[in-house]
């Protein structure tokens, strides 16, 4: 037998085999690519506040959920009945018959019409509806009647109503409880003189008449809200029905 000479041949087959490894990992594990850094997107911010200086355009047509705000203030409204209290004979006629516990139908008054425009006062992103109903049921010696409504699930909110606007309504920046400043020229049974502006501020409610002076804003840097243009009545913003 020629066993032994093949065993020479055969031994290393028998060896166990070393395993076999690339030259890229003896050299060790590959380096770690770190994620590149995405920058986190800025804040939102809240939308900005109505420019400064220029004229926000008027409602061009007609809404009928404020016309039925409207409606319900006027002739369905609270009654204002305070014992040994006086209607005001500076105030609006239907402000006066709130005093009385009167409550006027609609096509008893004469004709009314109402001018709107939609800014954002509260700095929220959604704006609120600012109106003025003008009429001899509606105006009084003070000036016409003003209303501002914020919107709701249930449709339109009311903020506030006051019976002393006079044209142009204007915001200049200032604000207070986060609610946009209102100023007016001063009426004249206000006790202001010509070239006063009346300030209307927030005070966390509604708006009121300011008991302390403000800093005028400089030439230019208000924003006209509302103003009712010289035309005749019949062309001032859009009649309000008596019904839908």
């Amino acid at each position: 037998m020629r066993l032994p000479l093949l065993l020479p041949l055969l031994l290393p087959l028998a060896l166990p085999l070393t395993p076999w490894r690339s030259v890229k990992a003896q050299e060790g594990p590959a380096p770690v690519v770190p994620t590149p850094m995405v920058p986190a997107p800025p804040p939102l911010l809240p939308p900005p506040l109505p420019g400064l200086g220029q004229v926000l355009p008027p409602g061009e047509r007609p809404d009928p959920s404020l016309e039925a705000a409207l409606r319900q203030r006027l002739f369905d409204g609270p009654f204002d009945l305070v014992p040994g209290k006086e209607p005001d004979p500076d105030g609006t006629e239907w402000q006066q018959a709130r005093t009385k516990g009167v409550r006027p139908l609609c096509a008893e008054v004469g004709e009314m019409r109402y001018l709107h425009t939609a800014v954002d006062l509260d700095g929220d992103g959604q704006p609120e509806v600012v109106a003025a109903v003008v009429g001899s049921y509606a105006c009084g010696s003070r000036g016409c009647s003003l209303f501002v409504f914020r919107r709701a699930l249930s449709g339109l909110e009311l903020v506030n109503e006051l019976d002393l606007f006079e044209s142009p309504l204007t915001i200049d920046g200032q604000s207070r409880y986060g609610w946009q400043n209102l100023t007016m020229p001063a009426a004249l049974a206000l006790g202001g003189p010509p070239g006063e502006l009346v300030h209307l501020v927030f005070d966390g409610r509604r708006y009121g008449r300011s008991d302390t002076a403000l800093p005028q804003a400089p030439p230019g840097a208000t924003s006209v809200v509302l103003q009712m243009e010289p035309v005749p009545f019949e062309q001032l913003g859009h009649p309000l029905p008596c019904a839908p």
